[in-house]
Protein backbone atom coordinates (compact mmCIF):
# COMPACT_ATOMS: atom_id res chain seq x y z
CA UNK A 1 0.00 0.00 0.00
CA UNK A 2 2.80 2.32 0.98
CA UNK A 3 4.66 1.56 -2.26
CA UNK A 4 1.50 2.22 -4.27
CA UNK A 5 1.10 5.68 -2.68
CA UNK A 6 4.75 6.46 -3.36
CA UNK A 7 4.42 5.41 -6.99
CA UNK A 8 1.24 7.44 -7.39
CA UNK A 9 2.87 10.54 -5.86
CA UNK A 10 5.92 10.08 -8.07
CA UNK A 11 3.72 9.76 -11.16
CA UNK A 12 1.74 12.90 -10.28
CA UNK A 13 4.93 14.87 -9.65
CA UNK A 14 6.44 13.70 -12.94
CA UNK A 15 3.23 14.46 -14.87
CA UNK A 16 3.06 17.95 -13.32
CA UNK A 17 6.68 18.58 -14.26
CA UNK A 18 6.11 17.49 -17.85
CA UNK A 19 2.95 19.59 -18.12
CA UNK A 20 4.80 22.71 -16.94
CA UNK A 21 7.71 21.99 -19.27
CA UNK A 22 5.40 21.54 -22.26
CA UNK A 23 3.38 24.66 -21.44
CA UNK A 24 6.60 26.70 -21.29
CA UNK A 25 7.55 25.70 -24.82
CA UNK A 26 6.57 28.46 -27.31
CA UNK A 27 3.81 27.55 -29.72
CA UNK A 28 5.07 27.22 -33.30
CA UNK A 29 3.27 28.41 -36.44
CA UNK A 30 3.73 27.28 -40.01
CA UNK A 31 4.18 30.45 -42.07
CA UNK A 32 6.17 31.82 -45.00
CA UNK A 33 8.19 35.05 -45.01
CA UNK A 34 7.96 37.61 -47.80
CA UNK A 35 10.43 40.48 -48.29
CA UNK A 36 9.21 43.54 -50.21
CA UNK A 37 11.27 46.43 -51.54
CA UNK A 38 11.00 49.42 -53.80
CA UNK A 39 8.64 51.13 -54.36
CA UNK A 40 8.94 51.43 -58.14
CA UNK A 41 11.89 53.64 -58.95
CA UNK A 42 13.55 52.97 -55.57
CA UNK A 43 15.27 49.56 -55.89
CA UNK A 44 17.09 48.09 -52.91
CA UNK A 45 19.48 45.30 -52.14
CA UNK A 46 18.52 43.69 -48.82
CA UNK A 47 21.70 42.33 -47.26
CA UNK A 48 20.33 40.81 -44.06
CA UNK A 49 17.03 39.97 -42.43
CA UNK A 50 17.40 38.27 -39.04
CA UNK A 51 14.41 37.30 -36.90
CA UNK A 52 14.76 37.17 -33.11
CA UNK A 53 18.53 37.03 -33.50
CA UNK A 54 18.20 33.36 -34.39
CA UNK A 55 17.11 32.73 -38.00
CA UNK A 56 17.75 34.45 -41.31
CA UNK A 57 15.51 35.18 -44.27
CA UNK A 58 16.98 35.18 -47.82
CA UNK A 59 16.41 38.45 -49.69
CA UNK A 60 18.69 40.26 -52.20
CA UNK A 61 17.63 42.66 -54.96
CA UNK A 62 14.01 43.86 -54.82
CA UNK A 63 12.39 46.60 -56.89
CA UNK A 64 8.71 46.56 -55.98
CA UNK A 65 6.01 45.70 -53.48
CA UNK A 66 6.66 48.14 -50.63
CA UNK A 67 3.75 50.44 -51.48
CA UNK A 68 1.19 47.69 -52.15
CA UNK A 69 -1.52 46.63 -49.69
CA UNK A 70 -0.53 44.11 -48.56
CA UNK A 71 3.10 44.55 -49.64
CA UNK A 72 4.37 41.85 -51.99
CA UNK A 73 7.83 40.41 -52.54
CA UNK A 74 9.83 37.24 -52.82
CA UNK A 75 8.61 34.41 -50.58
CA UNK A 76 10.69 31.98 -48.51
CA UNK A 77 9.25 28.94 -46.71
CA UNK A 78 11.37 28.20 -43.65
CA UNK A 79 9.26 25.79 -41.59
CA UNK A 80 7.34 26.22 -38.31
CA UNK A 81 8.58 28.99 -36.00
CA UNK A 82 7.41 30.68 -32.79
CA UNK A 83 5.60 34.01 -33.11
CA UNK A 84 8.32 36.49 -34.15
CA UNK A 85 9.09 39.38 -31.83
CA UNK A 86 11.96 41.33 -33.40
CA UNK A 87 13.34 41.73 -36.91
CA UNK A 88 16.74 43.22 -37.73
CA UNK A 89 17.53 44.26 -41.30
CA UNK A 90 20.27 45.99 -43.26
CA UNK A 91 19.80 47.16 -46.85
CA UNK A 92 21.24 49.38 -49.58
CA UNK A 93 19.29 51.90 -51.65
CA UNK A 94 20.59 52.18 -55.22
CA UNK A 95 18.95 55.57 -55.65
CA UNK A 96 20.23 57.27 -52.49
CA UNK A 97 23.42 55.16 -52.38
CA UNK A 98 22.98 54.82 -48.64
CA UNK A 99 22.95 51.85 -46.29
CA UNK A 100 20.17 51.53 -43.73
CA UNK A 101 19.61 49.44 -40.62
CA UNK A 102 16.47 48.93 -38.59
CA UNK A 103 15.13 46.77 -35.79
CA UNK A 104 11.38 46.23 -36.02
CA UNK A 105 9.64 45.43 -32.74
CA UNK A 106 6.48 43.46 -33.49
CA UNK A 107 3.38 43.64 -31.23
CA UNK A 108 3.88 41.99 -27.84
CA UNK A 109 0.53 40.23 -28.18
CA UNK A 110 1.33 38.79 -31.61
CA UNK A 111 1.23 35.22 -30.29
CA UNK A 112 -2.34 35.76 -29.07
CA UNK A 113 -3.28 37.34 -32.39
CA UNK A 114 -1.79 34.42 -34.32
CA UNK A 115 -3.76 31.89 -32.28
CA UNK A 116 -6.94 33.68 -33.32
CA UNK A 117 -5.92 34.18 -36.95
CA UNK A 118 -4.99 30.52 -37.35
CA UNK A 119 -8.40 29.56 -35.97
CA UNK A 120 -10.23 32.02 -38.25
CA UNK A 121 -8.05 31.21 -41.27
CA UNK A 122 -7.03 27.54 -40.90
CA UNK A 123 -3.90 26.19 -42.53
CA UNK A 124 -5.90 23.74 -44.64
CA UNK A 125 -7.30 26.67 -46.61
CA UNK A 126 -4.90 29.55 -46.02
CA UNK A 127 -1.21 30.30 -46.48
CA UNK A 128 0.01 32.51 -43.64
CA UNK A 129 2.85 34.91 -44.40
CA UNK A 130 4.93 37.34 -42.37
CA UNK A 131 5.67 40.27 -44.69
CA UNK A 132 8.56 42.67 -44.12
CA UNK A 133 9.42 45.57 -46.39
CA UNK A 134 12.40 47.89 -46.82
CA UNK A 135 12.21 50.89 -49.11
CA UNK A 136 14.80 52.77 -51.11
CA UNK A 137 13.79 55.84 -49.10
CA UNK A 138 14.98 54.22 -45.86
CA UNK A 139 11.62 53.11 -44.46
CA UNK A 140 10.53 49.73 -43.06
CA UNK A 141 7.30 47.91 -42.25
CA UNK A 142 5.81 44.58 -41.19
CA UNK A 143 2.48 42.91 -42.11
CA UNK A 144 0.70 39.61 -41.61
CA UNK A 145 -1.31 37.96 -44.39
CA UNK A 146 -3.55 34.90 -44.65
CA UNK A 147 -3.97 34.09 -48.35
CA UNK A 148 -6.89 31.83 -49.27
CA UNK A 149 -5.57 28.91 -51.29
CA UNK A 150 -8.94 27.26 -51.92
CA UNK A 151 -11.12 30.22 -52.92
CA UNK A 152 -10.88 29.99 -56.73
CA UNK A 153 -9.13 33.36 -57.09
CA UNK A 154 -11.73 35.16 -54.96
CA UNK A 155 -9.46 37.49 -53.02
CA UNK A 156 -12.29 38.81 -50.85
CA UNK A 157 -11.61 35.90 -48.48
CA UNK A 158 -8.00 36.95 -47.85
CA UNK A 159 -6.91 38.57 -44.60
CA UNK A 160 -4.05 41.04 -44.11
CA UNK A 161 -3.14 43.60 -41.50
CA UNK A 162 -0.15 45.85 -40.71
CA UNK A 163 1.93 44.91 -37.67
CA UNK A 164 4.25 47.91 -37.73
CA UNK A 165 4.53 50.75 -40.26
CA UNK A 166 6.37 53.99 -41.06
CA UNK A 167 9.57 53.00 -39.26
CA UNK A 168 12.59 55.04 -40.28
CA UNK A 169 15.81 53.15 -40.80
CA UNK A 170 19.09 54.54 -39.54
CA UNK A 171 21.73 55.54 -42.11
CA UNK A 172 24.87 53.48 -41.40
CA UNK A 173 28.35 53.11 -42.81
CA UNK A 174 28.99 51.11 -45.96
CA UNK A 175 30.79 51.20 -49.30
CA UNK A 176 28.37 52.05 -52.15
CA UNK A 177 31.12 51.10 -54.61
CA UNK A 178 30.34 47.45 -53.89
CA UNK A 179 27.09 47.97 -55.81
CA UNK A 180 28.50 49.98 -58.75
CA UNK A 181 27.61 47.32 -61.31
CA UNK A 182 24.04 46.82 -60.07
CA UNK A 183 23.46 50.56 -59.72
CA UNK A 184 24.76 51.00 -63.27
CA UNK A 185 22.33 48.38 -64.52
CA UNK A 186 19.43 50.27 -62.96
CA UNK A 187 20.65 53.51 -64.53
CA UNK A 188 20.95 51.90 -67.98
CA UNK A 189 17.44 50.45 -67.71
CA UNK A 190 16.06 53.81 -66.64
CA UNK A 191 14.90 52.45 -63.28
CA UNK A 192 16.64 55.30 -61.45
CA UNK A 193 18.38 58.55 -62.44
CA UNK A 194 22.20 58.45 -62.19
CA UNK A 195 23.18 59.06 -58.54
CA UNK A 196 25.72 61.94 -58.29
CA UNK A 197 28.33 59.93 -56.40
CA UNK A 198 27.95 57.02 -58.82
CA UNK A 199 28.70 59.41 -61.72
CA UNK A 200 31.79 60.67 -59.87
CA UNK A 201 33.06 57.14 -59.28
CA UNK A 202 32.46 56.29 -62.93
CA UNK A 203 34.38 59.40 -64.02
CA UNK A 204 37.25 58.52 -61.69
CA UNK A 205 37.29 55.01 -63.14
CA UNK A 206 37.38 56.34 -66.72
CA UNK A 207 40.21 58.72 -65.82
CA UNK A 208 42.24 55.83 -64.50
CA UNK A 209 42.00 53.88 -67.77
Amino acid sequence: MHNERVLRATFITLFSFLAVACSSEPREYDFAVSVAGGPEGWPVWVEEVIVDQSWRVPAGGIEHGFDQHPPMGGVAVLGPKPAPGEIYARWFSHRTEKFYEVTLSLPEDLDDKLRKWYRDYPRNDYIHTLIVGFSGKGEALGWWEAFCNTCNYDRSHDFSTPLVENVKGEVVEGDPGRYNVRTGEHVERGTIPPPPMWLIRQSDGDAGN
